[in-house]
């Protein structure tokens, strides 16, 4: 109960703090709260394959992760750090609980606490065996959640990520030093890779699902993604912190709202122009669901033919 009332007299706070539409979409991003979205705008996230930045995702959970291991690890010290991950790992799972823990969250909780541990611990985190041990750890717990397409959605998409997101910044370095300088080469990796290619490799696993449940290919999503995805930190960080801010001192909150607003308005507004772009989204039929599964089938062989040559 403490916790819902919470998150009311937040969403009351962000609805104070900025105008609309930009109030519903920070509602969206920062409590998992979409139902004010205007269904224009939805609709326009929509079509330009941008609506993953209003769904509470791993992104959200890294960077909180990251600020509360910061804050509690400095309050108590390194001789404390697994006491620290502890609390982090409570406060995250307040935030999913917060957010309504549907299953997209609950992942990436998950994978946010196994991240934790492994760093007290001193061990690395392997992609592939979080990810699986997560998704039996939730299926275990409700079956029914492989079903759902928000975990469908999230569980590809972090695929993609693990299997991909390192061979498509070898590539690019490997084709870009052809033609300019290796150092050039190197600071341009960071910058394309977490804007551009991680996201393609977001979009190539959870292309056959979009595809199978919304009947729509959008082609403006290769371009409107790179265009928004730098201001989504400031997004995060300007708008949770003014949120913060303000339920403990609301003017200080609206100050820093202000600071936030331009990056939430950026956001909608190049949407709103992809999705006016002729031929930017495709309508298609019902896909046979055994398409789907060559689809798959077909990466999944590229992909272990890729794993054998680099071996």
């Amino acid at each position: 109960a403490a916790i819902y009332s919470l998150k009311e007299r937040s969403k009351q706070l962000i609805y104070r703090f900025w105008p609309d539409p930009e109030a519903s979409l920070l509602a969206g991003i920062l409590l998992g709260d979409e139902a004010g979205i205007p269904e224009a705008v939805q609709q326009a996230f929509n079509d330009t394959g941008t609506s993953h930045v209003i769904a509470i995702s791993g992104f959200n959970i890294t960077i909180l992760a990251g600020l509360f291991s910061t804050i509690f690890g400095r309050v108590l010290g390194r001789k404390r750090r697994f006491l620290a991950a502890v609390l982090s790992g409570v406060m995250i799972a307040l935030y999913t609980v917060l957010v309504g823990a549907d299953a997209a969250v609950v992942r990436a909780a998950l994978m946010g606490w196994l991240a934790l541990l492994g760093r007290q611990l001193g061990s690395r985190q392997d992609g592939l065996n979080s990810l699986g041990l997560v998704a039996a750890a939730m299926a275990l717990w409700d079956p029914n959640v492989l079903w759902e397409v928000g975990f469908q959605l999230s569980f590809m998409a972090t695929l993609g990520l693990v299997l991909y997101a390192e061979p498509f910044s070898r590539a690019f370095i490997r084709a870009a030093t052809r033609w300019l300088p290796e150092e050039t080469t190197l600071r341009m990796a960071g910058p394309v890779g977490e804007y551009v290619l991680f996201t393609l490799a977001a979009q190539l696993m959870t292309l056959p699902v979009t595809i199978f449940y919304f009947r729509r290919l959008s082609f403006s999503a290769l371009l409107a993604n790179p265009l928004i995805l730098p201001a989504q930190p400031a997004v995060m960080i300007l708008g949770g912190l003014a949120l913060l801010a303000g339920l403990i001192l609301q003017p200080v909150g609206q100050v820093l709202a202000y600071a936030a607003w331009p990056f939430v308005a950026y956001t909608i507004r190049v949407v709103e122009w992809f999705a006016r772009w002729r031929g930017g989204v495709l309508a298609m039929g019902q896909v046979a669901l055994p398409w789907i599964g060559l689809f798959y089938l077909l990466v999944l062989l590229w992909t272990a033919a890729g794993k054998r040559m680099e071996g």
